[in-house]
């Protein structure tokens, strides 16, 4: 397999007040395959990116890929080296327009995933963590942008950009050219008493391979030594199941799934599901659209 160092934590208010676009991010993406070396003003004229008068889109579309699993990003003396990830190099190769709701899913749900197992957990974008994941709970089933905004205060001060921050993350998965198509948030009631609900994952075979991708990174980035895990340990520390909002049938289902499909060898004998990786993550990479028609 492919263990990977932890990455470190996006800033809290990465997006500054812009929300990832499709578009845009494909343009960095292929920039990146391409090497991927820039200043701001450089990736800005290199992509169509826009620039601002400060570090306008670039910046945060760089933090977004990388939240995504799309890129490496280092930044030393003003200059960025980008570098596409496994995963995005095929969705340049299968997806260059980041047009498939199996890819938004995806990108989704790496953005929104516990970074590491420290105590207490915390999200590699932790506003997107807390939403879908930590504050599920807190939060109920049906979100407000007020209770949401509450939550982010609490748990991180009274920073005057946390209620634009709760706004646009809510309104990322509204707009089409963001993730509007993908059906991860949908929302009821009327404007100024709107409330939205965090979507399942789509329980439909041509989406598996994506969840099977996602298990693998998690698993190469929390967990890089052990060759067998239990899947019910995983699932707790990671929030892998309540990212995805499923109950343990569609889990057992699912993994059913990846033992025929000879990618995981199960183990159910000790009571909690044993699970032991039988091919490499490049391997499930290389199947992330094999289920699309």
């Amino acid at each position: 397999m492919t263990p990977t160092s932890l990455p470190s934590p996006l800033p809290l208010n990465f997006p500054q007040t812009f929300l990832a676009d499709r578009r845009l991010l494909g343009q960095l993406l292929e920039f990146a395959e391409r090497g991927g070396t820039g200043t701001i003003e450089t990736i800005g004229d290199a992509t169509g990116i826009p620039t601002g008068q400060s570090t306008g889109k670039v910046e945060p579309m760089i933090h977004y890929a990388r939240g995504m699993g799309l890129v490496q990003a280092w930044k030393a003396n003003g200059v960025w080296q980008l570098q596409a990830s496994l995963l995005g190099r095929m969705v340049l190769q299968e997806d260059a327009f980041l047009a498939e709701p199996l890819t938004l899913w995806l990108l989704h749900l790496l953005l929104s995933r516990r970074l590491g197992r420290a105590v207490p957990a915390v999200g590699l974008a932790d506003p997107w963590f807390q939403l879908f994941a930590e504050g599920r709970l807190r939060l109920g089933e049906q979100v407000d942008q007020e209770a949401y905004t509450r939550l982010l205060v609490e748990r991180h001060g009274a920073k005057g950009y946390l209620k634009g921050l709760a706004a646009l993350v809510l309104r990322m998965y509204r707009e089409r050219a963001a993730f509007g198509d993908a059906g991860i948030l949908s929302r009821t009631g009327a404007d100024g008493a709107e409330r939205f609900v965090r979507e399942p994952a789509p329980f439909e075979v041509p989406f598996f391979p994506a969840y099977a991708v996602f298990l693998w990174l998690l698993w190469d980035e929390s967990y890089p030594d052990v060759a067998q895990l239990s899947f019910d340990e995983m699932v707790h520390e990671t929030r892998f199941l309540t990212l995805l909002g499923w109950d343990g049938a569609r889990a057992a289902a699912w993994l059913d799934w990846l033992s025929d499909e000879r990618l995981a060898q199960l183990d159910r004998y000790t009571g909690s599901v044993m699970v032991l990786r039988l091919v490499s993550t490049e391997v499930i990479v290389g199947r992330l659209y094999h289920e699309l028609i």
